[in-house]
């Protein structure tokens, strides 16, 4: 089953990941008379009914049949679920979401930006610590916006859902190649939805992948080496996107790293060459779930404003408005402060000019 396909409970409107992908599904193949069988993960045992959700189609009323497990395990976490409705809409246009307005009517540029090279991780489902709610949903409708809001061509890319280590290396690797070929002609964007954990004796900052464990940093990715990375190749702009937070902090509130059981304040990492990161939340905060929406609070907002502008908006007026609304928003909802941070390198003197197309 291909990566951007999710189980999501039709009352909550909730995503989960798949447990392992056994069947292949196509439109245009699909044999009605069959009932297929897919095994999915950490499900709750109240679910009465889920959507198979993907970017060609969708499978309504998927209802529990039956809870098989694994032998000797006493928990939910696997059950199979057989589809009993063969209502497929193919739909190669959008990923659908009966939940977000960001998902639906998304702006088509038709003009094409061949110079623009992106890099989309997405971690959502991990497998030492807790799932971060809605990141695949985030980085895949985000991939939707670059590809016909801002009009980059598909081979210019790179999504990865669930990214290992080893993946998030391959993607950076990429874009550094990407830069060198292109001497100081590319303009590259990184996205990040998932985890970030702190290291407790420094407040340095890293990225976790989802094989990664969420006390031990070098398991993960660090936002020190990331920004010397993108920053010591040329390029005439490079714009970090990140969905996450550095305290220690999950999505939902809880604790996911810290020993002491309390946020940390991360350290302000500095951006290196012609680089601009806008990131989610600073300091101790959370980067909180927008949940009516199905998305990350700081990348449904961002989403907003690209369909507002129709993807022409400079990226100063773009985190102004991000700033402005996801403070807001963690207020009234939350009932804490999430507050998203532009941070420019020193190079990066008009960085409030530019766009992302």
């Amino acid at each position: 089953m291909p990566d951007n396909v999710y189980i999501e409970d039709t009352e909550t409107h909730v995503r989960y990941g798949l447990a392992k992908k056994t069947i292949a599904i196509n439109p245009s193949s699909f044999n009605q008379s069959l009932k297929y069988e897919i095994t999915f993960k950490g499900i709750p045992s109240s679910t009465k009914c889920l959507k198979l959700v993907s970017q060609y189609f969708t499978m309504d009323k998927i209802y529990l049949d039956n809870r098989k497990k694994k032998e000797g395990d006493t928990s939910d976490s696997y059950k199979n679920i057989s589809i009993v409705s063969n209502n497929i809409n193919s739909s190669e246009a959008d990923i659908v979401s009966v939940n977000s307005d960001v998902d639906i009517n998304i702006p088509i540029l038709k003009s094409r930006n061949g110079k623009v090279f992106v890099v989309i991780i997405a971690n959502e489902n991990y497998n030492e610590v807790t799932n971060v709610p809605f990141s695949i949903k985030d980085g895949g409708i985000f991939q939707e916006y670059c590809l016909k809001t801002l009009g980059i061509p598909q081979s210019n890319i790179h999504f990865t859902a669930d990214a290992t280590l080893n993946n998030l290396k391959r993607e950076l690797s990429w874009l550094s190649q990407v830069m060198e070929v292109y001497n100081g002609e590319a303009n590259i964007i990184f996205y990040y939805a998932g985890h970030g954990i702190p290291n407790e004796s420094n407040g340095s900052a890293y990225l976790l992948p989802v094989d990664g464990v969420g006390n031990d940093v070098t398991t993960g990715y660090s936002l020190d080496k990331l920004y010397a990375d993108l920053g010591s190749k040329p390029a005439k702009s490079v714009i970090v996107l990140l969905d996450a937070c550095f305290s220690g902090a999950r999505r939902d509130g809880g604790m996911l790293a810290s020993a002491r059981g309390v946020a940390i304040k991360a350290k302000q990492n500095a951006p290196k060459g012609n680089m601009v990161v806008l990131s989610a939340a600073q300091g101790d905060e959370t980067a909180y779930p927008y949940k009516d929406k199905g998305h990350g609070l700081f990348t449904y907002y961002l989403l907003k404003k690209l369909q507002e502008s129709k993807g022409d908006v400079t990226l100063g007026e773009l985190a102004d408005y991000v700033t402005s609304e996801v403070k807001k928003q963690s207020v009234v909802v939350n009932g804490k402060m999430q507050t998203p941070l532009a941070s420019p390198s020193n190079n990066a003197t008009d960085w409030r000019n530019w766009k992302l197309r």
